[in-house]
């Protein structure tokens, strides 16, 4: 039995902005995703770290194919970011729990309470994204979860 994650993150980057008369560049972008999972009870809690691992009380039932979510920023270096994770939207049985933000290395930070970066270089900064999910329904073979989050960046 498999649980198959397919992630619905609206708005979570833009191609390219303007701010301020200069461009930021938002490229290389993946949505995270928990990849295959068995089947299984509700009230079962899985973490998809920045790295792309799994942990939680219920990752003996990870399968394969995870992968953290990613996006390289590229800026001016006069400007920082406010990063901060919001709408996170329960869908088919799975609610997202916490949203987890690696910038440009600087270590991971809670996007649902939000942080201040330091600002992009010319070259580009990687932002990382890992989350915390619990079901709360019981799913069966070859079901798929479709939870949502956005990722708002804010220059400053």
């Amino acid at each position: 039995m498999k649980l198959r994650f397919a992630w619905l993150m609206t708005g979570i980057f833009m191609a390219t902005a303007v701010f301020a008369g200069r461009p930021v560049v938002f490229s290389n972008v993946v949505s995270p995703s928990f990849g295959d999972l068995l089947g299984g009870a509700s009230g079962r809690n899985f973490i998809l770290g920045t790295n792309g691992t799994i942990s939680g009380a219920n990752a003996s039932d990870y399968l394969f194919g995870a992968v953290a979510g990613s996006a390289l920023i590229t800026g001016q270096a006069n400007t920082s970011v406010d990063i901060l994770a919001t709408n996170l939207t329960a869908n088919g049985g799975v609610t997202i729990a916490n949203v987890t933000c690696n910038y440009g290395g600087a270590g991971d930070q809670d996007c649902d309470v939000g942080f201040t970066g330091l600002p992009p270089k010319p070259s580009g900064k990687t932002l990382l994204i890992g989350l915390e999910i619990n079901t709360t329904q019981v799913h069966g073979d070859n079901v798929t979860a479709s939870p949502s989050l956005d990722i708002v960046i804010n220059y400053i």
